[in-house]
């Protein structure tokens, strides 16, 4: 039996040098960019045990404007809150201030009675809406009667109002989704009427929104 002859450490074989130096290569690794994309999402997800609850905030009631909803604004009228009341129409600065009843007759072209709706936009903004008290010797009733009409709709459901120059009212629309019950601030009637009546309580025939719009200032 022929015997295999041993190799010696850097003998040629066919060309092929053998050397006890060889160098182990260090194996090099890429980052795709799918692993990057990959890694950044890993860090983004919420874990499973999340609560929303921790990052829940309560928005304050800080002011309460006196206005009618816009044409495009779906809202809610509240079923037991109202305030029936004076108010002067500031259309220049598009201002309504509430009246004390004693100051109207100083001012009584200018004293308009209404009821103060209280609403609720679909963005949360609450708004009191001054609806016009229907009165003989007023003309345009039909606006107030159909504005009644839209904020007894309100009570029951998600509305907007158009004004139909044509027709001489508003012209309620209702929501077609179910959007839910209106989830009205946690604060008393009174405390709306307070954020309300802020700066905008004229209770002396002097004060200065009369003065302007009698021309005496």
């Amino acid at each position: 039996m022929t015997k295999q002859k041993q190799l010696t450490p850097n003998q040629d074989i066919e060309g092929i040098v053998m050397t006890t130096d060889t160098q182990t290569a260090t194996p090099t690794t890429s980052t795709t960019p799918e692993q990057v994309e990959d890694d950044l999402l890993s860090k983004l997800r919420l874990p499973q045990t999340y609560s929303g609850a921790a990052v829940a905030v309560k928005k304050p009631l800080i002011s309460v404007a006196v206005r009618k909803p816009g044409k495009m604004e779906f809202f809610r009228v509240h079923p037991e809150h109202f305030l029936e009341c004076l108010i002067i129409e500031d259309k220049t600065s598009r201002e309504n201030y509430l009246l004390l009843p004693e100051v109207a007759q100083h001012v009584p072209d200018l004293a308009v009675p209404v009821r103060l709706y209280y609403c609720l936009s679909r963005q949360d903004a609450v708004f009191l809406w001054p609806v016009k008290l229907p009165r003989d010797d007023r003309r345009g009733s039909d606006w107030s009667k159909s504005a009644a009409e839209c904020a007894s709709i309100g009570q029951q459901s998600w509305l907007r109002i158009v004004a139909d120059m044509d027709a001489g009212a508003y012209q309620p629309y209702v929501a077609l989704a179910d959007l839910g019950e209106p989830e009205w601030p946690q604060v008393s009637w009174s405390e709306v009427l307070k954020h309300a009546t802020r700066s905008r309580v004229i209770d002396t025939a002097d004060h200065i929104v009369i003065r302007r719009l009698m021309g005496r200032e």
